[in-house]
């Protein structure tokens, strides 16, 4: 499904770095479209404290504390990322990222 430009598959495992800076519809509208897979969002605690009240009703998303240099999950897990802050590619980003993932830089 493309989504602003972004094609997500039902079955990719997506991390949205930038929290804050994504609207709770907007995370409910890529959630929506992950039928097998799920999205993990990375932010600011308040961010994170925010998103989890707003959409507790989906199974298929998870929301904690992080930022793009520092992404608390294991290697070589995510299909997607989507960078809602922008900048540089960092080496956290690839650790995370499965070798054929896609990385793409968002205007939420």
């Amino acid at each position: 499904m493309s989504l602003m430009g972004v094609l997500l598959r039902s079955s990719d495992r997506v991390l949205v770095l930038g929290l804050a800076q994504c609207s709770a519809a907007r995370l409910r509208e890529w959630a929506a479209a992950l039928t097998d897979g799920f999205l993990v969002g990375v932010g600011e605690d308040s961010a994170v404290r925010r998103a989890r009240r707003e959409l507790a009703d989906l199974d298929n998303v998870m929301f904690t504390a992080g930022w793009r240099g520092e992404i608390p999950w294991k290697e070589l897990f995510f299909t997607v990322i989507l960078d809602a802050e922008g900048g540089a590619e960092t080496g956290e980003m690839r650790r995370v990222l499965r070798g054929d993932g896609r990385i793409y830089s968002i205007q939420p």
